[in-house]
Order: structure tokens, then C-alpha cells, then sequence
């Protein structure tokens, strides 16, 4: 089970405690726009779920998103963003519900919790994040989704504080998520929300409260990965509780979204006899998810043991390039024929010269170390 906040790899936990006071609302400057929001407080954590009204014709909707990729470095875990699309290809009956029932008339439009619209510039979207996160929730959300043949399944529990004076109606809303899109003319979108069904009835959480639900959505074969399960609690006016979400099929579990496939030793050696020869360390990189993935690869200078007259290079079997480089690899795939070139003519002082590779992709690094010994 995956505690209620979201990270790169969907897999984190966080639960904490919040001073429980009454906090004032921080009020938005300039475009900032305040919605009705009876005050709540909470002792639990709170991730805040962030919709954005957004469409591929929208001229200022690429700056909103990248302005919230920014938000997600700065504060990670804290959120969970659904790209709500409006009359493009990624939109449907059901995003464009949610945009009708939240009011969006203009795009973009970035609503926190259901009952605050925030302006798109990084300052402001981070204003009202922190007037946001400092209420704290009465919820935690366990979640943990996985994929059947053809849907996603979610097991969720909802687990109330005993500390509440009275019992809270609230809707359990469920969503799925495909996280990067490549789109031929708008880019990479992210968090495109591909399914967002009707909500259940209301539930009626009494104080201390564990309640257990199962969910399921059918899913499209087409759709990339990785696709993120979301959940959370709202009331009958939308305002939101309490949110989290689950990464399904971003990668392997063992190895990542990406890993480094060693086709040669990591250790070789070169004998006296063949000094001003070099040696090839030869690997591949290899994507574990659905989506192609743009990785760095680098030889950062902190990790080149290099002694005087010692050298290096990145190549492939065409081209040698600078450390860092970027590369493309394909969905479920590999991209390979690289190899770390290491070399040295001194026939006297040290024996033996190293250097570290490091391939990232988002917040995901990988590493290898290359050594070779004279004898």
C-alpha cells in the first residue's frame, strides 16, 4: 500500500502531521481568483489535487504547463495535476463534464481542490499551493492499482481521523491518467486525463473510520505509459478532501523506467605491450516503459579518475559526442552500439584510470563505473 502522496516513480510514502489551528487563506494577488471554501483543517498531510482547464489550440496553455512541471520540481509529492482537455484529440465527454460542473469558460484555467483558481505564473501557482497544503486534511488515501488484461484495478482505503466532531459526506472520484504524450505539434503534454467516470454516491465517513473500496477502468490499448491511477475525496459543491495517486506500469520494478545494458566487462584490462591502443566498454540503454524516453547521458568531471595522459570518449558506432548528450530511446525498447572509450600511451605512473557514466531521465539516474588496468 502507497501512502497518499505522489512521486516520479508513484511509489512513496508520506503521512505526517500538521499543527491543527485555524489558518487563514492566503488571498491571490493579480489574476488569482478566490472560490467559496468553508474553512477546514486537518492533523494529516494533504496532497492537493490540481485540474487544468488546457487544450492543444490554446495559445497560452503550453506556458501554464510548463509553469507546472516547474511547481512539481519545486514541491515534489505535494500535488497531482489532471489535464482536463477541451475539444482536441485528448478530450472526451468525460473531461469536458468536469470543465462544465468546475465552470472553466477560458483557457487555461488552473483550479486547486475544486475551490480555488490560481493564475498561471510560478509565484502565483505557488501561493496558492502553500495556502492549500497548510490546511491539512481529516483523510489519509491508500492506494495501490495495478493492470488486469484489459482495465486498471484500484484498491483503496480511506482512513478518517478520530478527531473529527462530526461525520463527513463525501464522493469517492477515481481517474487514469497517461503522463507524457507526444503530440506532433504541441510537444510533450503530460497528466492527459484519459478516463473520468461519473462519481459514486456520497459515503458517510464517521469519525476513525477505515473503509476499504475496489474500483476498476477499462483501458485502451493504444495509451502509452507510464499511466498514473488517481483518486480522491470531494463534497457534493467539488471541493476536494483529500487526493493521491499510483503510477501503474512506468517501468520495471526491479530496474526503473530505463537501465544501462553492459554489453562488454565494466573492468578490462590492456597489456604494457599495446600502450596508445584503447578499450572499449561497450552498453546499451534500455526503456522499461511505453512511452519513448529522452535520456542524458554525462561523464560528470568529479567522477573521472583520470591520471596524466589518460583519455576518454563517448561514441556510438557513427559519431562521438560530448558529455552531457541527449538521446532518444524507443518505447519498450533499446538503443544501443555505445561504448565509453578509455586509453592511455604513459608507460610509467599509474596503472589504472576510471570514469563514471550517469544516464537521467526525470528524477531517475542511473550509473556505471568504467575501469581499466594496465598489466
Amino acid at each position: 500500500m502507497i501512502r497518499y502522496l505522489r512521486g516520479t516513480n508513484g511509489n512513496l510514502v508520506a503521512t505526517g502531521t500538521l499543527v491543527a489551528g485555524v489558518v487563514a487563506l492566503l488571498l491571490l494577488s493579480g489574476c488569482g481568483q478566490r472560490f467559496p471554501d468553508p474553512s477546514q483543517e486537518g492533523e494529516f498531510e494533504r496532497t492537493v489535487l490540481i485540474e487544468e482547464g488546457t487544450a492543444t489550440w490554446c495559445t497560452y496553455c503550453p506556458e501554464a504547463a510548463e509553469n507546472l512541471e516547474t511547481l512539481l520540481e519545486d514541491n515534489p509529492a505535494k500535488f497531482i495535476v489532471l489535464a482536463l482537455h477541451s475539444q482536441d484529440d485528448y478530450s472526451n465527454t468525460e473531461t469536458e463534464d468536469r470543465l462544465d460542473v468546475l465552470g472553466v469558460a477560458g483557457f487555461p484555467t488552473i483550479i486547486f481542490d475544486g475551490v480555488e483558481q490560481s493564475g498561471r505564473k510560478v509565484s502565483e501557482l505557488q501561493s496558492t499551493l502553500d495556502s492549500r497544503l497548510v490546511l491539512g486534511s481529516h483523510f489519509i488515501l491508500e492506494l495501490n492499482a495495478s493492470l488486469a488484461a484489459d482495465s486498471v484495478l484500484y484498491d483503496i482505503t480511506v482512513i478518517v481521523s478520530d478527531s473529527i466532531g462530526t461525520p463527513i459526506d463525501g464522493i469517492l472520484r477515481i481517474a487514469l491518467v497517461e503522463d507524457t504524450v507526444t503530440h506532433p505539434s504541441a510537444g510533450l503534454l503530460h497528466h492527459v486525463v484519459r478516463r473520468l467516470p461519473d462519481a459514486d454516491a456520497p459515503v458517510t465517513f464517521d469519525p476513525g473510520d477505515t473503509v476499504d473500496f475496489h474500483r476498476s477502468l477499462a483501458l485502451e490499448a493504444s495509451w502509452g505509459r507510464p499511466l498514473v491511477a488517481v483518486i480522491w475525496i470531494e463534497d457534493e459543491t467539488h471541493k476536494v478532501y483529500q487526493a493521491a495517486s499510483f503510477e501503474v506500469d512506468g517501468g520495471s520494478s526491479e530496474l526503473g523506467d530505463f537501465s544501462i545494458g553492459l554489453e562488454s566487462d565494466s573492468v578490462q584490462t590492456l597489456p604494457v605491450s599495446q600502450l596508445g591502443q584503447s578499450v572499449n566498454f561497450d552498453f546499451a540503454l534500455d526503456n522499461h516503459t511505453g512511452n519513448p524516453l529522452t535520456v542524458t547521458l554525462d561523464v560528470p568531471e568529479a567522477t573521472q579518475v583520470l591520471p596524466d595522459g589518460w583519455w576518454f570518449s563517448l561514441c556510438d558506432t557513427m559519431n562521438c559526442y560530448p558529455t552531457p548528450s541527449d538521446f532518444e530511446v524507443p518505447a519498450d525498447g533499446s538503443l544501443g552500439g555505445f561504448h565509453i572509450t578509455l586509453g592511455t600511451s604513459i608507460e610509467e605512473g599509474d596503472t589504472e584510470g576510471s570514469v563514471t557514466m550517469t544516464v537521467t531521465s526525470g528524477q531517475e539516474v542511473d550509473s556505471q563505473t568504467f575501469i581499466l588496468r594496465i598489466e
